[in-house]
Formats: C-alpha cells, sequence, structure tokens
C-alpha cells in the first residue's frame, strides 16, 4: 500500500488566493495567516520566520510549506524590523490585483509568489500534527529534479499573468508540490526531526508496522501482533514506535480509524455508523461513537451534519 498517496487523497488542499511579491531591499513584514501558506522564491533572496521559529535563509528556486502558521515573516536581512504588510496593501487590494509591490532603496530585488489554501477536510488537523512548522525545499537539494523547477516556474508564469483558469491550475501545481514536500519529509534523515509518523515511514520495521494499520484499519490489531508481523520483541517495537512517532501504536490507529471515519461519511453520507464502526475495527457504534467524540471532540452524528455540505475530494 501506497501509505503517501492514500493520505493525500485524504489531504487534498483547497487554494484559495496566490500572487506575486515584489520586493526591493531592504524590506521586512510580518503576515497574518490562518491557514496553510505555500511560498516560492523565483528571484533574490530573503529570510523567513514562523511564529516564534528561528529565521531561514531562502534563495531562488525554493519552495517552502508552512502547514498552521498564525503570522510569518519575510525580510531582506536578519536584523531588520518588521512592520505589518496591511500598511502596504490591503488585503482587498491583493485579492483583486493579486500583486504587492515595495520599494524599500536601492537594494537587490526579490520575487516571491505566496499562496494560502485550506486542508479540504476537517480530519487533516490530525495528520497536519506530524508536520514541522516549515517544510523547505531547497532549489538545490537532493530532492530536486527538472520538473520540480518547472514546476515552479510554471506556477510564476500562471500567477504573473492571472489568465482565466489560472487559480485552478496553479492550486494543482501547488498540490504537486505539497506531495513532494510529504515526500521530503519521509526521507529527511535530520537529527532535528521532531517524532511523526511520516518520518518513521523510512525505518524498516515501524515503517512497515505503519504500513499495515492503515492498509487495515478494521482488522483487531494488537501489540503483539503487530510486533510478531515486524520481527520484533514486543517491548522493543512499543519503544521504537514511540520514539519514532511520538505515540503508542494503538494510539496511532486510533486516530487513523478516525481519520478513515470522518472520510466515509463525507464520501457517502447515507452509510450507516454501524458500517463505518464494523469497517474501523468496532464491534458497536457505541465503542466507535466514543473513540470518535475522544479523537474528533465532537459525536459522528454532530460531524456528520456539520460536513454535510462537504463534497467528496
Amino acid at each position: 500500500m501506497d501509505v503517501l498517496a492514500h493520505m493525500m487523497s485524504l489531504m487534498r488542499t483547497k487554494g484559495s488566493l496566490y500572487g506575486r511579491l515584489e520586493f526591493t531591499a531592504p524590506f521586512g513584514f510580518w503576515f497574518p495567516a490562518d491557514n496553510g501558506v505555500c511560498i516560492i522564491v523565483t528571484r533574490g533572496s530573503c529570510f523567513l520566520s514562523v511564529d516564534d521559529s528561528p529565521l531561514v535563509s531562502l534563495v531562488g528556486g525554493d519552495f517552502v510549506f508552512l502547514p498552521t502558521p498564525k503570522q510569518y515573516t519575510l525580510r531582506s536581512s536578519p536584523e531588520l524590523s518588521v512592520r505589518s504588510m496591511l500598511e502596504v496593501a490591503s488585503q482587498e487590494e491583493f485579492h483583486r490585483t493579486r500583486l504587492i509591490t515595495f520599494d524599500g532603496g536601492q537594494g537587490p530585488s526579490t520575487s516571491i509568489v505566496a499562496g494560502c489554501f485550506s486542508l479540504a477536510s476537517p480530519e487533516s488537523d490530525i495528520l497536519v500534527k506530524h508536520l514541522p512548522p516549515i517544510v523547505h525545499l531547497q532549489g538545490s537539494g537532493n530532492h530536486t529534479t527538472p520538473w520540480f523547477q518547472s514546476t515552479l516556474q510554471f506556477i510564476a508564469s500562471e500567477v504573473a499573468q492571472n489568465l482565466p483558469g489560472g487559480t485552478a491550475i496553479v492550486d494543482r501545481l501547488a498540490e504537486v508540490l505539497f506531495v513532494q514536500a510529504m515526500r521530503s519529509r519521509i526521507g529527511s534523515s535530520s537529527p532535528t526531526n521532531k517524532p511523526s509518523w511520516l518520518h518513521a515511514l523510512n525505518d524498516p520495521q515501524i515503517g512497515e508496522a505503519i504500513q499495515l494499520m492503515h492498509a487495515e484499519p478494521g482488522r483487531p490489531w494488537t501489540l503483539d501482533e503487530l510486533a510478531r508481523n515486524v520481527s520484533m520483541s514486543r517491548s522493543a517495537f512499543a519503544e521504537r514506535f514511540r520514539k519514532l512517532v511520538g505515540e503508542t501504536p494503538l494510539d496511532h490507529l486510533t486516530q487513523w480509524r478516525m481519520v478513515k471515519a470522518g472520510n466515509m461519511m463525507r464520501a457517502n453520507p447515507p452509510i450507516k455508523l454501524a458500517e463505518i464502526a464494523l469497517a474501523t475495527g468496532y464491534e458497536s457504534e457505541s465503542s466507535f461513537g466514543k473513540a470518535f467524540r475522544r479523537i474528533m471532540g465532537v459525536s459522528p452524528g454532530k460531524y456528520r451534519a456539520s460536513n454535510r455540505d462537504l463534497a467528496e475530494v
């Protein structure tokens, strides 16, 4: 089973606005954010920070995905103070022109494509929490391929031309970059990585266990059975899983079951809760309902009602 492909089918992005930022140094701005953010540096360089994270240096050809920022800043040099972007251009103006320009002086120019989007499925929050605050794909990184840079250039061209249908094209292309960002998270071997089941997919035994659970969420998995399937002792498996993923195997299984359950409700609104319970490993609606409320924060009935109008993605 391709776990990443399966996850992306449940975690589609919905682009809401993309536009260009054309700045001349010196510049320093903070941007409000309540959804995910994509940033593509098409020319020049700048420094990015997200919430309270350290500054990250960006150069032309870099792509950045910010899963859940409250705010972020862009500046031409680390020592510069920042002011609100709204002092330069209103949100209404950006929506209309898809362009913000700022001439700070005689310094180098930096061109950026910035976009904000939301995740299509409400249960995506369970998946997003396993991502770092900044997913940075460097233009010169090992992941770089001709199609990666071509996609960045195509997005920049579509945003600049602002032609009919351009938003839909940019949204689809950005989603391709989003998948590549998730790939990089799986393949990353940085010692600073926080625990994450995406990163743990790279571990032969823990990755196999995760794939087993995701492939058959309705199976009555036990800790012993999972350990046997990946040729590990129960204690060693439990310890390594928690170290790499940041939660116990059965806690992870429960969360994945609820993601699947939420997706089933949206994909097939008339489906009975008893069927969903059985498909996600519960013998009764009651036990399923308790688990759903604990993980999702609402009852299955309220979840179904609040998401009745969401189309399957």
